[in-house]
């Protein structure tokens, strides 16, 4: 007998089909049979299943993952690479920096336009042109005691920046050689302007190098220039230069015609406050010819 359609819950008895309503042995009303259960069809294997055991595909190593490998589009380097990458460019931007800095310190002490310690020395832009200029004591003694002139403050108080007091008078018609005038203190005295001054005297100019100091500017160098000096009445002189250079580099037309309007200017303040008169005035080789008046007695205090 079939007992696969559930019993009777009175006596018992077994259900003979599903469509029975009574129980066959007490009469007592069945339930609807409970249906079986239905089995869902067999799934097809998917084509990336688990290999059987056993079998490995190509490309793999028996009994290991295979390894994710993630897309160049969306991979980003690791930290330490972004890091060591900006540190060489880092790198690269001081070396550059440190270049440009050594090519303009060359250039500057080559020019001699400032003083860099060992490259102005090596480039001879650490001292003033050498003219090879002689000096002569005995021979400016000499040429004072001629004309009667005294010169009686201490040597260290004559300077070209030094306000010089002249009085009394002596006529001189003479010529004074460039060793004479080279021994005169100022020539021999440093001031904040400049320093180892040196001349020549030719025939209608004279040369004159000096190591040159600029107050309020960070530029100190050799200079070198071609001046001439003429009479333009009897208190009066002009000075003006056919050649100046600061260094290696010539000086501007504008800056010369400033420094010459200055000299100038102190070139006649010194003859009106020491009543000087000049009736001769010319360059020569190796010396100036003066014909005028002189102070007699000069001080410095």
């Amino acid at each position: 007998m079939t007992t696969g359609f559930g019993l009777c819950a009175v006596c018992g008895s077994p259900r003979s089909a599903a469509e029975q309503k009574f129980c066959a042995t007490c009469g007592s009303a069945l339930s609807p049979a409970a249906q079986p259960p239905v089995q869902p069809p067999p799934y097809p294997q998917p084509a990336w299943s688990m290999p059987p055991a056993g079998h490995d595909p190509q490309g793999y190593q028996s009994g290991s993952n295979p390894q994710y490998v993630p897309s160049p589009v969306l991979a980003v380097p690791p930290a330490r690479h972004v890091s060591g990458r900006g540190t060489k460019v880092l790198g690269r931007i001081l070396a550059l920096m440190g270049i440009l800095l050594i090519v303009v310190l060359v250039a500057v002490s080559y020019l001699g336009v400032a003083q860099v310690p060992g490259l102005s020395a090596a480039f001879g832009m650490d001292h003033a042109r050498d003219l090879h200029m002689v000096k002569d004591a005995d021979a400016l003694d000499a040429f004072c005691a001629k004309w009667g002139i005294q010169r009686p403050s201490p040597a260290m108080n004559y300077t070209f920046t030094a306000k010089h007091q002249g009085a009394g008078s002596v006529q001189i018609d003479d010529t004074i050689s460039e060793a004479a005038l080279a021994a005169l203190p100022e020539y021999s005295s440093s001031n904040k302007y400049f320093d180892q001054l040196q001349f020549r005297i030719h025939e209608g100019y004279a040369e004159i190098s000096a190591f040159v100091h600029i107050p309020g500017y960070p530029v100190t160098g050799p200079m070198y220039g071609k001046a001439s000096i003429v009479r333009t009445s009897s208190t009066g002189v002009s000075v003006s230069f056919s050649d100046l250079e600061f260094g290696r580099v010539g000086v501007p037309g504008n800056v010369q015609d400033q420094a010459v309007d200055q000299l100038n200017s102190a070139l006649l303040g010194q003859i009106a406050d020491n009543a000087v008169t000049i009736d001769t005035l010319e360059l020569h080789e190796g010396g100036i010819r003066f014909k005028g008046t002189w102070p007699k007695t000069i001080t410095v205090p």
